[in-house]
């Protein structure tokens, strides 16, 4: 069960675990074209010994939508916003693609994060991230005459990027569309979403990494995508590993969609030992 939280000016919709007797959240935030079912199986792990949340970022699943121009800076004051709201004192953040530079610019601004995970994400893209990219956002585009369409059209599009599909996954597709006027659509517009992808070109990487000074576990995916290319290359990391003060990172043979949409228990066994670190 899903509930609202409202800042100063958007409703985020968020899926929390936990009690509150924790004294610590981890926040999980998803992709570009995401929405908070892509973190479900870290959330679903983590979930026994953290209280955690997951959220749809504005102009994706039932959040508002993002405001134009839109860009990783207005997400990260939607992260920020929400952050002073909860009632933690305490926070880890673990972003995935987009997430990771949204949980990175957060962590210089609040001193209540404590730790952060980045998974396939922050680091500088290129000419080949675009090129993976821009295409796929075509989808948000176009019109389906049903749910079963749209669902069918991803699903081919997943499974030959090696996505286990399973009844998340169902989940995961049907939070990101919805009905209009008796047609379906995806529930993020084209524009703002093509604003937030090339906002990752403008993002100061230097200034942002020198800024954290929490411990960081940095995991890149050398798996490709297409023509034996990843969507993020490895040397694309380099600034970031070079210059944040407190950084591990790992490498895995997954693509870039794999190390969501399918569960990676050894993955999940490397993120548990990294947040037990004194």
């Amino acid at each position: 069960m899903t509930e609202r939280i409202q800042t100063k000016n958007k409703t985020i919709n968020v899926n929390k675990t936990g009690d509150g007797t924790n004294d610590i959240l981890i926040i999980f935030i998803h992709g570009l074209t995401g929405n908070y079912l892509q973190m479900h199986h870290f959330q679903e792990y983590f979930k026994n010994s953290y209280d955690t949340l997951s959220y749809d970022l504005s102009g994706r699943g039932d959040s508002t939508m993002q405001t134009d121009p839109a860009n990783i800076h207005q997400h990260t004051e939607d992260l920020l916003q929400m952050i002073d709201i909860l009632d933690y004192e305490k926070f880890i953040l673990a972003g995935y693609s987009m997430g990771g530079y949204i949980a990175l610019n957060a962590a210089g601004q609040s001193d209540k994060i404590q730790k952060v995970v980045l998974l396939d994400g922050g680091g500088i893209a290129n000419e080949n991230t675009s090129s993976l990219v821009i295409p796929s956002l075509g989808r948000l585009e176009k019109t389906f005459n049903s749910a079963e369409d749209y669902l069918d059209m991803m699903k081919q599009s997943y499974g030959a990027l090696g996505v286990e599909w399973s009844a998340v996954m169902d989940r995961v597709i049907s939070h990101e569309i919805h009905e209009v006027n008796g047609d379906i659509k995806p529930k993020s517009d084209y524009t703002l979403t093509k604003q937030d992808f090339e906002s990752f070109y403008d993002y100061p990487h230097s200034k942002i990494y020198e800024g954290v000074n929490v411990p960081v576990l940095l995991i890149i995916c050398t798996g490709p995508i297409k023509d034996n290319t990843p969507l993020f290359s490895k040397d694309g990391y380099d600034l970031m590993s070079d210059t944040v003060k407190d950084i591990k990172s790992s490498d895995y043979a997954l693509n870039h969609y794999e190390i969501v949409f399918n569960n990676n228990p050894g993955l999940n066994r490397e993120i548990n030992n990294f947040l037990e670190m004194e």
